[in-house]
């Protein structure tokens, strides 16, 4: 799947409330989403960690759309950035 179509899924099914929480409220779920990860790693369950993943994933977009930032454009140029490339590559 496509970063803009998932975006896209987050979007349609998740914006209107979202956009009522606000972005503050927002973006707390999202870092006890990441803490939620940070703990499932720490104890070595991946099991878990999976479901995290997804969490996190679906918050950061979630984040993405409320601040209208299309994450394809930014997946694109973080991958083109000089600066992000490991020497030698």
């Amino acid at each position: 799947m496509e970063i803009a179509a998932l975006q896209q899924i987050v979007r349609d099914r998740y914006f209107e409330n979202d956009n009522a929480r606000g972005i503050y409220h927002t973006a707390l779920w999202f870092h006890e989403e990441v803490g939620e990860l940070s703990s499932a790693i720490a104890r070595g369950d991946k099991e878990n960690a999976k479901e995290e993943f997804g969490d996190v994933l679906m918050w950061m977009l979630t984040l993405a759309n409320l601040m209208n930032v299309d994450m394809e454009e930014v997946v694109a140029n973080y991958l083109d950035n000089p600066r992000k490339k490991l020497p030698g590559k």
